[in-house]
């Protein structure tokens, strides 16, 4: 009898620590905390020169945490991209976009132009994390990051209308022609930025970035860079190559993570056909893409397989979805030496494994939202 009523209780009590458990478990980033970020709250792109950090991977890093309901996390990353990217204070001026040890073995800004993609992912994910932790000093700093990118980081271009820079400097080599990056503007944290401040720029600097994401990819591959000038339009040239590869993975990872109802969800997928095509007759990701002819070559590191997952899933390709799954189970070292991939890896699993979801308006809904409360 003893044993009978310790098994009931067993039972009453499980279902209770597996949601609990389901909605604050990470493993995943419980790897990545472990091998990428100090004590201190920085992210250590390992094995690279000078031990580099960059605003990108602080950015990356909090959204993770808001995902893992882990503030804590949350604060020390913030805290040190505060204090080392942005002298102490994000709201009088964006970070600097690289940081690393010099020749002296002394820490110090490598980099002091701050990089839009990463000034956008860290204002959004203050945002959200200001609505799910209920703190106002994270939507405060939002708003003024929010400002600071629109005055800063865009400009107007003529017949494509206002337009994301890669950064404030260096990304216009002459009068009337611009350096631009595709992968830079994720749609759903322009959506969501237009519908906070909606007598703002931000549903014109959605537009223009849907523009250039869409223009930019008529054979069904996202260049890495590509150049634009009002008589020219979109071209190429050898700063600017017709080729995709690191940066433009990120361009079919951040459609994916779109709602199915967002404004262009579905004449981006249905556009990157041809990369899904590639996938299911070749299991494994491209390295490499050409623009200009729609042809993809080579094999791509296992990050590019984790971001392309959430492809496969929006598609229905089961068969090749685990596939790919499979293949990045047979060697996992990748999740504790190599930065990008492993950023592109929590990215493209937890959305394919539905962690979060994304609505139309681009507010972000992790699952313990709902289940940790």
């Amino acid at each position: 009898m003893k044993n009978i009523v310790l098994f009931v209780s067993m039972l009453l009590i499980w279902p209770l620590n597996s949601v609990a458990q389901s909605c604050a478990d990470w493993s995943q980033w419980d790897t990545f905390k472990k091998h990428f970020i100090s004590d201190q709250g920085r992210v250590i792109d390992l094995g690279s020169k000078q031990s580099i950090t960059t605003s990108e991977g602080q950015s990356y890093a909090l959204f993770f945490a808001l995902l893992a309901n882990d503030q804590a996390s949350f604060e020390l990353l913030l805290q040190w991209t505060q204090t080392h990217l942005a002298e102490g204070d994000l709201s009088t001026r964006l970070p600097a976009w690289q940081w690393g040890i010099d020749g002296n073995g002394k820490g110090k800004i490598l980099d002091s132009n701050p990089a839009s993609d990463s000034d956008l992912w860290i204002a959004y994910t203050l945002s959200q994390a200001a609505i799910l932790w209920q703190e106002r000093r994270y939507a405060v700093l939002s708003s003024v990051m929010a400002e600071r990118i629109i005055r800063e980081e865009t400009a107007y271009l003529p017949n494509l209308g206002l337009t994301l820079l890669p950064a404030p400097n260096g990304f216009e080599p002459s009068e009337q022609t611009w350096k631009l990056n595709p992968s830079y503007a994720p749609l759903f944290i322009l959506q969501q930025f237009a519908q906070r401040y909606p007598h703002s720029a931000w549903q014109a600097l959605h537009d223009s970035s849907a523009k250039l994401i869409l223009e930019t990819s008529k054979n069904g591959f996202s260049p890495d860079w590509v150049m634009y000038n009002p008589e020219k339009g979109f071209y190429h040239t050898d700063k600017a190559p017709a080729i995709g590869s690191y940066n433009a993975i990120r361009v079919y990872l951040w459609a994916s993570m779109m709602a199915d109802e967002a404004a262009y969800k579905k004449e981006l997928i249905a556009q990157f056909d041809p990369m899904l095509q590639y996938l299911v007759n070749n299991n494994r990701a491209p390295l490499e893409s050409r623009v200009d002819t729609g042809k993809a070559s080579g094999s791509g590191p296992a990050g590019f397989i984790a971001a392309l997952l959430p492809l496969l899933a929006d598609k229905g390709q089961t068969q090749t979805l685990a596939a790919l799954q499979q293949k990045l189970m047979i060697d996992t070292r990748f999740i504790t030496n190599r930065y990008y991939d492993s950023v592109l890896y929590l990215f493209g699993t937890s959305t394919t494994n539905k962690r979060f979801t994304i609505d139309k308006q681009g507010a972000l809904l992790p699952n313990w939202s709902n289940e940790c409360r």
